[in-house]
């Protein structure tokens, strides 16, 4: 087991590891070494190694992972949130929240550009279906329509990730109303169903892949109604029922490689997979691997 996932696993079971002590086990991380060793000024590149480190304790306090973050403050936030851009061009709700929620991650939640991005879901991204949005400057069918009379799912679902991931850390009782409505539309659907006929919402909605990409999955979606106390929810059993019918013996294997500059998935699919294994074991179970 690497040693990024044991100093996880370690934090969540509420041993005190100080700084130092954190620091000497990602050196040590094989993971670590993989995702701090090249770099590429890119903005999808920045995305993506952003949120891969943004899942390890401590990764914070690493030289690389500040200047990655500097970099994406420099070249992505907008005073309307993060684009790819750096402006309203290719401005996606989908990367503005995955960005808001790995900033928190990184300590990252009172930072003007973080509320930025919280604010532009809260006051434009839609939580249930029928409502037109049309902001000058902004063209949101560049990529297939993020705003149609259903809103994008990918981008509903990871805007009410970013709004938990912002609550969690700063407490900000302003995001509860558009945060219940999320909840609230992401059980609709139990998590991964289209309503018209209880198909997958997406092509990529049940696989089993980690760190999270821009094909929304449902070891995302499982983790969040973990830790959103959803999941005695009725309507998040589908998803829970289908998990228990991909484990294997040893538990699971990450089913899908997303690939994109920059982007590097933690477990390599040949054999269970350590990662996907024990983010689904804790969000079902609450417990340790």
């Amino acid at each position: 087991m690497d040693k990024a996932l044991e100093l996880k696993i370690s934090i969540d079971n509420g041993l005190s590891i100080s700084r130092s002590e954190a620091l000497q086990l990602l050196a040590q991380s094989e993971l670590v070494k993989k995702l701090t060793r090249d770099w590429s000024d890119d903005p999808l590149f920045y995305v993506w190694r952003l949120i891969a480190l943004s899942e390890i304790p401590f990764a914070r306090h690493l030289e690389y992972t500040c200047r990655l973050i500097d970099r994406v403050f420099e070249k992505l936030a907008t005073p309307f949130g993060f684009s790819l851009s750096g402006d309203e061009k290719y401005f996606l709700s989908c990367y503005n929240a995955m960005l808001v929620s790995a900033m928190c991650r990184l300590g990252q939640s009172r930072a003007e550009h973080v509320i930025n991005g919280v604010e532009w879901i809260t006051t434009y991204q839609p939580m249930e279906r029928g409502l037109s949005v049309s902001i000058p400057k902004f063209n949101f069918d560049r990529f297939g329509g993020c705003f149609k009379r259903a809103p994008c799912y990918i981008g509903v679902a990871k805007s009410v990730f970013a709004l938990f991931s912002y609550w969690e850390a700063t407490g900000d009782a302003g995001v509860n109303e558009k945060l219940e409505q999320g909840k609230e539309y992401l059980l609709e659907h139990e998590l991964v169903r289209k309503l018209s006929d209880g198909t997958p919402i997406t092509r990529h909605i049940m696989d089993i892949s980690f760190p999270e990409s821009y094909h929304l999955n449902i070891v995302e979606l499982i983790r969040f109604a973990g830790n959103a106390s959803i999941l005695d929810d009725p309507r998040s059993q589908y998803a829970i029922r289908y998990l228990e019918t991909k484990k294997g013996k040893s538990g699971w294997k990450t089913d899908f490689r997303y690939r994109s500059n920059g982007y590097t998935t933690f477990d390599d699919g040949r054999k269970t997979g350590d990662w996907v294994t024990y983010m689904i074991n804790h969000a079902l179970n609450g417990r340790p691997y």
